[in-house]
């Protein structure tokens, strides 16, 4: 049995990466998961809405990017809150994955916070760190090394480029958006919607100092 892969993105929503990258979806009828900040959302909702109405899943990133290591468990607990607020406000459906700034979580937190609120914590298996401006070629043969034959493989990317550092390595989100186009037009492995956590895939180490 052939490979499937979850595309899954994070970081949105971008008036230009997002769009660009919902137009290729569009094109092959593929379906995907965006994880939205939520200073992002809030300045740009009528992306999240497009997105909505395309059919893709969108679900919670953070509102502010900051790892869950850094916070204490009320922050993380305000932090969540109110990117859920907002979404609903926009006209989302109530949001069933959570996957936190760096996929790091506070040991104790982040777990109790997330069921609480009924969303199941998203990793990942296969990260070509996009956001270090890989080109895409590049990423797509790290992509395909990585795929399992038979297995469901969910792929990290980020169709915003606004975390502190990222525009020094990568003004926009070009090399992601022609890595979607290189496996939309492979059309192998087959392309879907993340619809689990994998909550194994994210690090829940203790942090440094703590």
């Amino acid at each position: 049995m052939a490979a499937t892969l979850a595309l899954s993105f994070d970081d949105g929503p971008n008036p230009d990466g997002t769009s660009r990258i919902l137009a290729l979806l569009e094109r092959h009828g593929v379906t995907a998961t965006f994880f939205v900040w939520g200073e992002q959302a809030q300045r740009y909702p009528d992306v999240v809405r497009a997105t909505l109405d395309a059919g893709h899943s969108v679900q919670p990133h953070c509102w502010e990017h900051v790892s869950h290591w850094q916070r204490e468990p009320d922050a993380i607990a305000a932090d969540i809150d109110r990117i859920l607020e907002l979404l609903a406000q926009i006209g989302a459906p109530r949001p069933l994955l959570w996957r936190p700034p760096y996929g790091r979580t506070l040991p104790g937190a982040s777990a109790r916070i997330a069921a609480e609120r009924g969303l199941a914590l998203a990793g990942w298996t296969i990260n070509p760190h996009d956001y270090a401006g890989h080109a895409a070629g590049d990423m797509l043969a790290d992509v395909r090394a990585q795929l399992v034959e038979g297995e469901r493989g969910v792929l990290l990317l980020h169709d915003g480029h606004r975390e502190p550092g990222q525009l020094e390595r990568r003004p926009d989100a070009s090399n992601t958006v022609e890595l979607v186009r290189l496996l939309l037009e492979a059309q192998t492995p087959r392309l879907e919607q993340l619809r689990e956590g994998l909550s194994d895939s994210l690090d829940d180490k203790p942090p440094p100092g703590r």
